[in-house]
């Protein structure tokens, strides 16, 4: 293959690789040495025809009236082009598994097999808010679940597609604290909890960080759990809330995590406080850990935050978990995302009582 055929091939090549075609047909007047294809021997029939001073108009392929190198380049292009052409139209995709069963919190990758190199692959969600495409790179896709329902992934390359299906359910998940002791994930995990939402700390002062809250996070990560944390508030203005926002940061600064981070807002100097202010306060701690690129959202008691805040403000902006134990769910108010339905539970891996909750909606 000369150099000129390469180049023109590798520029061919980039500009039609988002180009999908379903046919593959020549141009009359390309079958230049009429072999009934079209190819590098087409190629070398024309530099003879153009080292002989061959002016036959047959072979002026890009039509400027005269016959040189110029109609080889027309030549190696569409040569090139069709190459292309074939590829893109025995188009074949596939995947290893084309349906999911996850709860809320999860990330799958996947990859979708392909034997175009050439073409890129497209993705969509048919319900992003259930499963969102989080990033793609070529043939790989990743996904995260955020609410219970179904989806579908579709992937395409031209003309042809494969989709894979997400069938997506609540999340069992335990929030833990120093009280808490030793904790075995593992065995958390196997038991059927998939996330764990751990106390970071507390406060606005100095050395508050909770002391396992480190450990725990470490450890459950390596267990394969989905991993959120909560700041416990003591906050009764707004500036002791962005106080609490520079504390928190110190505790969770650098550390990634696939559930979001909660205010925790249950003391009773909080309660007795107009709506507005502890409004405000929830608000201006959410706003600030924002900021810094995570996901937020509060928890309180349901009696708290109905009487003592306005929940149709917070809720149009942040999460929501709520903790109403003698409840049941489909009795609270629908912008609950996240419900604590026991305070006395037990888990395989965790000594004495532990906090049991459910997750419905990460968005």
């Amino acid at each position: 293959m000369n150099k000129l055929f390469k180049k023109l091939l590798i520029t061919a090549t980039a500009i039609l690789s988002v180009i999908c075609y379903s046919t593959s047909v020549f141009a009359a007047g390309f079958d230049v040495n009429n072999d009934n294809t079209v190819n590098v021997n087409d190629v070398t029939f024309l530099q003879n025809v153009i080292s002989n001073f061959n002016d036959n108009t047959d072979y002026d392929l890009n039509n400027d009236g005269r016959i040189d190198v110029n109609d080889i380049s027309t030549l190696q292009i569409e040569i090139s082009n069709n190459d292309i052409k074939t590829i893109e139209a025995n188009t074949k995709l596939s995947v290893v598994t084309n349906e999911y069963k996850k709860n809320v919190g999860d990330t799958v990758t996947f990859s979708i097999i392909t034997n175009n190199a050439i073409s890129d692959i497209t993705y969509s969600s048919s319900d992003s808010s259930v499963a969102k495409i989080v990033s793609s790179d070529k043939n790989m896709v990743k996904v995260k679940v955020n609410k219970v329902g179904t989806a579908t992934i579709a992937a395409k390359q031209c003309l042809k597609s494969v989709s894979v299906k997400f069938n997506v359910e609540k999340a069992r998940c335990v929030d833990l604290s120093e009280w808490n002791g030793n904790v075995d994930f593992n065995k958390v995990k196997k038991s059927g909890v998939t996330c764990v939402i751990l106390r970071a700390g507390y406060g606005k002062d100095p050395d508050q960080e909770d002391n396992k809250f480190r450990e725990y996070y470490r450890q459950a990560k390596a267990a394969g759990l989905n991993v959120g944390a909560y700041w416990y508030s003591y906050a009764t203005s707004v500036n002791a809330a962005k106080a609490e926002v520079k504390n928190c940061m110190k505790t969770i600064g650098g550390k990634e995590f696939d559930l979001p981070v909660f205010l925790d807002v249950e003391e009773y100097r909080q309660a007795v406080l107009p709506r507005r202010t502890l409004t405000d306060i929830i608000s201006t701690f959410c706003d600030g850990i924002k900021s810094y690129g995570y996901d937020v959202g509060m928890y309180s008691a349901k009696s708290m935050l109905v009487d003592s805040a306005y929940p149709d403000e917070l809720s149009s902006k942040y999460l929501i978990w709520i903790a109403a134990p003698n409840t049941s769910y489909s009795d609270l108010p629908s912008y609950v995302d996240l419900w604590q339905y026991s305070w006395t539970g037990s888990v395989d891996g965790i000594r004495g009582d532990v906090d049991l909750n459910y997750i419905y909606n990460l968005n």
